[in-house]
């Protein structure tokens, strides 16, 4: 039989855990986290200040490359639907297409079934200079990643894959936001401009 005592004796050997001991929180670290943040946007305005550095020799400006981005991952867009991406007036966006127009980096063209909607698609000059800020972009990095060793390489590849998974898991692709009929957006014109812009990047694929 189990006696009393025995169970206090037993209880006495127990050690009481050290209240100055710490125990590591499984919880992501803030201070990690905002280091990660701050790193990653230095090594960003980095990288473009490297890029619009030379862009601005060739008389281009890098928010001229946003928009010719933006408008060759949508197609075609109309001009409120490029206002609401830049989060500019549509007077503004109209101005910055107007100057890339008379380069011959995109082309506005009117929707047939509504000669007052406008849409805006790169031009093949705007794709070359694309082309070419990619290609700037690809040297600038290789020559970055060239300073690392083997080990290296492996571990920023498997940061990025994870980093870029994360993403895609987190932010709702902004390709996605002006197919016909999706998310809704900022105003009924801009959803008029939607099915236009659609009818119309229909017709010249047909």
């Amino acid at each position: 039989m189990i006696r009393l005592s025995d169970i206090i004796r037993v209880t006495r050997t127990i050690a009481v855990p050290d209240a100055s001991i710490k125990v590591a929180d499984p919880s992501p670290i803030p201070d990690v986290t905002s280091a990660i943040i701050a790193d990653f946007r230095a090594t960003m305005t980095q990288l473009k200040c490297a890029s619009s550095e030379r862009l601005l020799r060739e008389g281009v400006s890098m928010a001229q490359v946003h928009i010719m981005y933006t408008v060759q991952r949508h197609g075609v867009m109309t001009m409120s639907q490029l206002a609401d991406v830049l989060n500019v007036s549509d007077s503004n966006a109209t101005g910055l297409v107007d100057r890339m127009a008379e380069r011959g980096l995109v082309q506005r063209d009117r929707v047939p079934t509504d000669r007052r909607v406008v849409v805006v698609r790169v031009t093949p000059v705007g794709q070359q200079l694309l082309d070419a800020v990619d290609a700037l972009s690809d040297e600038i990095i290789r020559a970055v990643l060239a300073k690392l060793d083997p080990a290296q390489l492996i571990g920023v590849r498997q940061a990025v894959a994870d980093l870029r998974a994360a993403v895609d898991a987190t932010v709702e692709p902004e390709a996605h936001r002006y197919t016909v009929s999706t998310s809704i957006p900022r105003s009924t014109s801009s959803l008029r401009g939607n099915d236009l812009a659609g009818q119309y990047k229909e017709g010249i694929e047909h």
